[in-house]
């Protein structure tokens, strides 16, 4: 009994020695670079002085440009290509200082998503902290601040121990509070300047000349019938005053109806004259007015395209990181053997001097 009690006592030591060297894998070692941050090194390097290498920080850009558009946007792509393009290199060197920063908030938020896992979230936080290393030195003050809150954070994740051995409970909220504390202090400190493509200049629509008014035709009136002379015969002379009366009374029945008629005839002749004021109009005008209006419809539709595509871009920014299995199983296996080795060289020597 007192034999398998040494032992196991012999195995707890030597993975209390092994736990905190497996910790340690953990840290901000090399291993923990960023690649968006050495992209930025490069450009910035190449663009200082007073002849700066835009062909080198260009080459630079170009390799990290995919990973920048599928995490931040085709937006922020275009921005630092119209930056390159016009040889800013003010402008260009603060815009991705600025693409840092959203790389830094990447990192953060992913981090918090996925805090059940802790050698994931380690990694992250460990590539936050290589994000921040980069802009450090243009960081003016606070700087102990911030590497005291990276500490803080990373003690937060707590230690799920090996074999059950050096275990320690996780923190979220802590976790949460010392990262966006990192985050609050660094943002404001580099703005980013969007570029803003110029709106397409429309031409203007040609000013419809108006058209010439006609003059309204007269109407003329009938002219009066002219009374044919009477015929000279001695009946009509001989007829009787009782037929004269009649005529007469019957030239009396006829006037009103003369009257009504040429009064119909000035109502006609007025929508004759309204109808042909109207001015027409010319069939060249209605072309121009039909281009113009397919060709209006033909810019909203790239444009309402260009809204579409660049709502989907923003639903696509800040990608996650690549779900990649870095485990090496032989090191496991190495080292549970180193164990089992130690262990039993232990219980030799132990036997070997006689002390059970």
């Amino acid at each position: 009994m007192k034999r398998w009690l040494l032992c196991v006592l012999l195995l707890v030591t030597v993975a209390l020695h092994i736990a905190p060297s497996q910790a340690q894998a953990y840290s901000y070692g090399d291993a923990n670079t960023e690649d968006i941050a050495e992209t930025f090194k490069l450009v910035e390097s190449s663009l200082a002085g007073a002849s700066p290498n835009w062909k080198a920080a260009e080459e630079a850009y170009k390799v990290r440009r995919p990973e920048i558009v599928s995490h931040f946007g085709e937006a922020v792509g275009a921005t630092l290509d119209n930056n390159f393009k016009n040889k800013d290199a003010k402008l260009t060197v603060a815009n991705f200082k600025a693409v840092l920063v959203m790389n830094l908030d990447r990192r953060f938020t992913y981090a918090i998503k996925g805090f059940d896992d802790y050698a994931q979230t380690k990694l992250l936080l460990a590539k936050a902290k290589a994000t921040f290393d980069t802009l450090k030195p243009y960081v003016s003050s606070r700087t102990d601040e911030i590497n005291a809150a990276f500490d803080a954070a990373l003690e937060a994740l707590g230690n799920p121990g090996l074999f059950g051995v050096g275990q320690k409970a996780a923190e979220p909220d802590v976790f949460k509070e010392k990262v966006n504390f990192i985050y609050g202090i660094v943002k404001p400190l580099f703005p980013y300047k969007a570029y803003v493509k110029p709106a397409a200049t429309q031409k203007p629509a040609a000013t419809p000349k108006p058209a010439a008014t006609q003059k309204p035709v007269a109407t003329e009136k009938p002219a009066e019938e002219q009374q044919q002379p009477g015929t000279t015969g001695s009946a009509e002379n001989d007829a009787p005053a009782a037929t004269a009366a009649t005529d007469d009374k019957t030239s009396e029945a006829d006037k009103p109806s003369t009257e009504t008629d040429e009064q119909q005839e000035g109502v006609a002749a007025e929508a004759d004259a309204d109808a042909a004021s109207t001015p027409v109009p010319v069939e060249s005008e209605t072309v121009e007015a039909a281009e113009q209006t397919t060709a209006e419809q033909e810019q909203a539709a790239p444009a309402d395209s260009n809204e579409a595509e660049e709502s989907g871009k923003e639903l696509a920014a800040h990608a996650p990181m690549e779900q990649t299995d870095k485990t090496n199983p032989w090191v496991s296996i190495s080292v549970i053997g180193g164990v089992i080795l130690l262990a039993g060289g232990a219980v030799w020597l132990a036997r070997k001097k006689k002390w059970f």
